[in-house]
């Protein structure tokens, strides 16, 4: 009978976020033209981060023009750089072939931008100045070894035989860096999201803050909140875990989920 009346007052309680469902698909294509010390995974990854790039700044531009994120008051730059952050690129298609004497390589890739998602991760970051500063960090280091990548490149192209195979090594090293910032960047964005997953599930109706606290950590804000209507002489307070306020009411008990200003109503 308990978990019945407590799950009773969790529907209660809880605000409602409405999300929007659509998904836009964008495609980007680069080639590669292979050097005489290329392999073909070379020329893949070579060629991968060429086509990443492009299709993340699209999908920058279609962030920013996206109404729903416009209040995020994001520079340019920002929005392609969280954009990278929390979207995944595939490669769709390949093709190998051989020209004048060279052989290139084109790759089609494509990045699905769920609008609903993107606006919850985003506002995640937007909410968290560390995490803001721990991406862009990330994002700069990874341009940088983008940039030796390209420096070692250039150097294969006119390096002899002899010498060609420990640049080889070389670039394959700054690969594999490159791809455990990825990884690193896209835990940093997942992990707030994953905390505002626990607030949903497991943050009830009149629990204490002593409980939230324990089951979430400290806060990242908090802000001291006037109830509405019948309410409006009395003052409780909200926390914020990302996209996410736990809303208080005057005697410390929690009275719902939402967003800020839900928690004022």
């Amino acid at each position: 009978m308990r978990s019945i009346i407590v799950m009773t007052l969790l529907t209660a309680f809880v605000f409602p976020i409405v999300a929007s469902a659509e998904v836009q698909t964008i495609t980007a294509t680069h080639t590669y033209i292979m050097g005489d010390n290329d392999s073909r995974n070379d020329a893949r990854q070579l060629c991968f981060l060429e086509a990443k790039r492009k299709v993340l700044e699209k999908a920058g531009v279609y962030i920013e023009s996206v109404s729903e994120v416009k209040d995020f008051q994001l520079t340019k730059d920002k929005i392609t750089s969280f954009a990278a952050a929390i979207l995944r690129v595939e490669i769709v298609k390949e093709n190998f072939a051989f020209e004048n004497g060279h052989n290139f390589l084109t790759l089609i890739v494509r990045s699905d931008v769920d609008t609903a998602d993107v606006k919850k991760r985003l506002a995640a970051i937007v909410a968290d100045k560390g995490l803001q500063d721990r991406i862009t960090g990330q994002q700069q280091q990874i341009r940088q070894l983008e940039q030796q990548v390209q420096a070692l490149n250039s150097q294969l192209n006119v390096a002899p035989h002899s010498s060609s195979s420990e640049l080889r090594k070389e670039r394959n090293v700054v690969f594999g860096n490159i791809e455990e910032m990825e990884n690193k960047k896209l835990a940093a964005a997942n992990a707030i999201t994953e905390k505002t997953e626990i607030v949903r599930r497991y943050i009830l109706a009149r629990m204490t803050q002593k409980e939230v606290e324990g089951i979430l950590g400290s806060p990242r804000a908090s802000t001291n909140i006037q109830l509405s209507s019948a309410y409006a002489y009395r003052f409780g307070n909200s926390w914020n875990y990302g996209e996410l306020w736990v809303c208080f009411d005057p005697s410390g008990l929690v009275r719902g989920i939402g967003t800020e200003h839900q928690c004022n109503q």
